[in-house]
């Protein structure tokens, strides 16, 4: 009782204002005091009724006391209980509360209003409802982290990687889960990537294998090769098995490509050398088309046969390689020296080691050929056209240089005038070229044993040479035909005097324009030139030169034959349509006009002078002309020049300048 009376005695004083305004504790409390009044009166008057001695009584009012603090106690602490029971539900609530906080990575929140304070039962139910939206905010973060691994694994089965782990408790944070999320794009497209790879290298492989006619012999090729692209994982491992075996595939498909063409060039090689039937060498080539290992194995079979062949016919083998090597020693411009540095060239002892030795000499300068092609394509070239060049000059200065020949000397000086502008420039090239191969090889390149400097100036100083030796041979040939002239006037006295008539001096001798002058008529010329000396009284002795005149008349004849017969026939081969119609209207025109013609005749024009006129002028030594009178039966030298009549002012014909083309 005592314990009991301590424990009501410590209960603590709460104001009464709590339960102001609170309808169930203020009926609850005027319940507990109406009841309480009541059953107190009611029990104090059954007492009063009894008559009990105060002993007595107070026994009874310690039991009643008692009973009530027993019944107060245990109320307040059936109460107490309950409280205790929230409380501890409350506390796991958030325990429970702060563990979800903590696997969302987050901070936990207040709950309630700050400016009101929550009951044990409404923070409890808050509590639950916060408990209740964060597990489903969990649930739902774990099912797409689920899902994110599950195709993280599934793509990193796929590329042969290790899988990045999440951690489960606590849940990423959001930052983390993007991440994550990054990291997973990259492995999908880097699995299309590999994906993408596999198909364009399958492909290829494909194709090698088509040609090189192969099967697929591993496990992991028939995988690569298999109709099924998800049978082959894109795997670190396998793709860089798949780059080996495309890069194996690849290199095998070239080097059996150029096994190939270097087999098929020495069965060519062999074939010309076994003079192989053409339609043989057909049948051969259409029965093994391609680059397939089938082909390889078929074309190294043919060599085996026609190295057999070879073998029996050793001696013609090398005598065709040595006619080859003449040829290529042509074509590389070697000296004689550097060919007889071969010394097997001549040897009689025909064997598998010469034969040998002749294909290792053919390969070596066919390599030098072709590393040298472009010098030696310019050095053929520059042959070529100083040739030509040569060639033109040698017409320029021909004795029929200026015959009529349809144009063809605009044509030569244009082609000299282009070869002029060429030959300098290959020269330069040829220079460049020279010094680089000197650069490169630390030798000098030679052409038939000197360097292309020395070459080319050796045919700079042999072209000068032989301009030097054609000017001294036409030269002494002048002076030879010179020396008869000298001779014959050696006769006249120096003092003459041909002085019959003033007046410009005529030309002893009649030239077609554009023909040469021999060099006795330039001789005649020279001296009819020559001036007079004054002073000199001397005696003019009449010269007969009529043997002259006769040899230059006779020349002059056959020369205007000569070239109207040339000519005749280069007009006959033109349109005679045009000439005739040209000529027939200048024809018409001159008959209309009275005593002008196109052509005079030199037997008209004798026939037409009188015998009185008819005398031959001749300047002496002295420069003085004399005239002597034709004998009587003589006939008049055709190859004197007439005097030319002064043109008619009212003449218009003989005004004019003529534009009639010459036909000798």
């Amino acid at each position: 009782m005592e314990c009991q009376k301590e424990k009501f005695i410590d209960l603590p004083t709460v104001n009464a204002n709590i339960i102001k305004e609170i309808p169930w504790a203020e009926e609850m409390r005027n319940v507990l005091e109406d009841g309480l009044s009541k059953t107190f009166l009611y029990w104090c008057q059954m007492v009063l009724n009894m008559g009990e001695n105060e002993e007595v009584v107070k026994s009874w009012v310690s039991i009643f006391i008692k009973t009530y603090e027993e019944t107060c106690c245990e109320l307040v602490s059936d109460m107490e209980r309950v409280q205790s029971n929230v409380l501890l539900k409350i506390e796991q609530l958030l325990k429970e509360f702060e563990q979800l906080c903590y696997t969302l990575q987050i901070s936990m929140p207040v709950l309630g209003d700050t400016t009101q304070k929550l009951s044990l039962h409404q923070e409890q139910q808050e509590l639950k409802k916060h408990i209740n939206e964060y597990k489903k905010l969990i649930e739902v973060r774990r099912c797409e982290q689920k899902k994110l691994h599950e195709k993280q694994l599934e793509l990193c089965n796929m590329l042969g990687k290790e899988p990045k782990i999440l951690m489960d408790n606590p849940l990423p944070s959001p930052e983390k889960l993007e991440e994550f999320q990054q990291h997973i794009e990259k492995l999908e497209a880097e699995k299309y990537n590999r994906l993408e790879k596999f198909c364009t290298v399958k492909e290829e492989l494909l194709e090698i294998v088509s040609e090189l006619n192969v099967e697929p012999s591993s496990q992991f090729e028939k995988k690569v090769f298999s109709s099924d692209d998800s049978v082959f994982l894109v795997t670190d491992e396998n793709m860089k098995q798949l780059d080996l075996l495309h890069k194996n595939l690849t290199r095998q498909q070239k080097n059996v490509k150029e096994e190939i063409v270097h087999l098929r060039n020495k069965i060519d090689d062999y074939w010309n050398l076994l003079d192989i039937d053409l339609k043989e060498r057909e049948d051969f080539r259409q029965k093994h088309i391609g680059n397939s290992l089938d082909v390889l194995r078929a074309l190294q079979k043919e060599i085996k046969r026609c190295e057999e062949l070879k073998k029996a016919n050793i001696k013609v083998f090398i005598d065709k390689l040595r006619n080859e090597l003449k040829q290529l020693w042509e074509n590389c411009h070697c000296s004689h020296t550097t060919r007889m540095q071969f010394g097997f060239f001549n040897s009689d002892c025909y064997n598998e080691d010469l034969l040998e030795l002749h294909e290792v000499e053919i390969t070596k300068w066919k390599k030098y050929y072709e590393e040298n092609k472009e010098l030696l394509a310019l050095l053929e070239k520059h042959a070529g056209l100083w040739n030509k060049m040569v060639g033109l000059e040698e017409n320029a200065t021909g004795p029929n240089r200026y015959n009529n020949r349809g144009g063809q000397l605009l044509k030569e000086e244009k082609e000299r005038n282009k070869l002029a502008k060429q030959i300098p420039q290959i020269e330069e090239m040829l220079y460049n070229l020279a010094d680089k191969y000197k650069q490169h090889q630390n030798v000098s390149f030679t052409t038939e044993g000197i360097s292309v400097l020395d070459y080319l100036s050796n045919l700079h100083e042999q072209r000068e040479n032989a301009k030097k030796q054609k000017l001294s041979a036409r030269k002494m040939q002048r002076e030879q035909t010179l020396t008869p002239a000298k001779s014959a006037l050696s006769l006249f006295p120096s003092t003459s005097h041909m002085n019959l008539r003033s007046g410009t001096p005529q030309s002893t001798t009649k030239r077609k324009h554009g023909t040469p002058m021999t060099n006795e008529t330039k001789r005649l010329k020279v001296l009819s030139e020559r001036k007079p000396q004054k002073g000199n009284n001397t005696p003019i002795p009449t010269i007969k030169i009529t043997s002259i005149s006769k040899r230059l008349s006779m020349e002059r004849k056959k020369r205007i034959n000569k070239i109207r017969r040339l000519s005749s026939k280069k007009e006959a081969s033109h349109s005679n349509e045009t000439f005739t119609a040209d000529y027939g209207k200048f024809q018409n025109e001159l008959s209309n006009k009275d005593g002008c013609r196109s052509t005079i005749i030199p037997s008209e024009v004798s026939a037409c002078i009188p015998m009185s006129s008819r005398t031959l002028r001749c300047r002496t030594p002295t420069g003085t002309l004399i005239a002597t009178p034709k004998p009587s039966g003589q006939k008049t030298p055709t190859n004197v020049r007439l005097r030319p009549r002064t043109p008619d002012a009212n003449n218009k014909l003989s005004a004019a300048k003529p534009n009639i083309k010459l036909i000798f």
